[in-house]
């Protein structure tokens, strides 16, 4: 693999070399770039986590892999026999990406046609998933190339305005209805409430996005969490460390919620202050 200029989880590195090698096995010369970007190129990589299943706090591998042209059919049955070859050996983290050209990553998500995806395990021929202003500019300015050329030294859209107005759309599209769902108390609701997920992934991830807005850069979850420690209301603070704890398997924060269900309350009640301070900065 090319020379990496940053450690790599053993996880990433091991279900990388899996994919490319079973993929250029069935497709030679098919994958010429690999990027690793989500966690991983933030350096805020969890391989465990609190919780299971679809509620597990643990990181995704994240990657874009380029290739020269479009995929032929037969390529792309390539493609996903080496992502179920990955999965069926390395099932977690998950191994998710989309198989874009040097000239989609050119070109930009809205230009991009439906592409080769994987997720959760699943392989889809031509899908959407990941395919956004976010993948795009984390690959422009953290990129971690394992094939190909380095980011810097490719051709790669990252348009901040219309990342700025994704993330305000994600805002209003997104979070808003789910904290609208979230908070009815039916049984499922409240079973996702109470799981360690749920602060975790409403806590950090809508401070990730008030964090683009107020200063233009991206970070990653534990960034968002040290950010919103130092810059939001004494009220938050101690849903804002238990989401960091959790995150990190203690490393950071702290914990101190004894009862889910005001775990739950407080994220919910996070989220809604949250949303609105950060739609005001837009």
């Amino acid at each position: 693999m090319a020379g990496v200029p940053r450690e790599i989880p053993e996880e990433a590195r091991r279900s990388t070399e899996l994919f490319l090698s079973t993929a250029d096995r069935s497709a030679p010369g098919l994958v010429t770039g690999f990027y690793l970007v989500g966690s991983v190129c933030f350096g805020d990589f969890h391989a465990r986590g609190a919780g299971r299943g679809r509620l597990s706090t643990a990181s995704d591998i994240d990657f874009v892999a380029v290739a020269d042209r479009r995929p032929e059919p037969g390529e792309i049955s390539a493609l996903a026999q080496a992502h179920a070859t990955t999965v069926a050996r390395f099932p977690k983290p998950h191994f998710d990406g989309s198989v874009l050209t040097w000239a989609d990553l050119a070109a930009g998500p809205d230009d991009c046609p439906d592409v080769p995806c994987m997720q959760e395990g699943r392989f889809t021929s031509a899908g959407r998933g990941g395919v956004n202003p976010v993948l795009f500019c984390e690959l422009a300015s953290r990129g971690i190339a394992l094939r190909g050329p380095e980011p810097s030294d490719v051709d790669v859209w990252a348009d901040q305005d219309a990342l700025r107005a994704f993330t305000v759309d994600n805002l209003s599209r997104y979070w808003r209805p789910w904290w609208e769902k979230n908070r009815r108390t039916s049984a499922l609701s409240l079973a996702i409430g109470m799981s360690p997920w749920f602060p975790v992934w409403a806590v950090l991830g809508v401070s990730r996005l008030h964090h683009l807005l107020a200063t233009g850069e991206m970070t990653s979850k534990c960034g968002a969490g040290r950010y919103a420690a130092r810059e939001f209301a004494p009220r938050w603070q101690r849903i804002i460390a238990e989401s960091l704890s959790l995150r990190t398997e203690g490393a950071e924060g702290r914990r101190s919620y004894r009862n889910p269900l005001a775990r739950r309350r407080d994220t919910l009640a996070f989220l809604d202050a949250t949303i609105d301070d950060a739609l005001a900065l837009a």
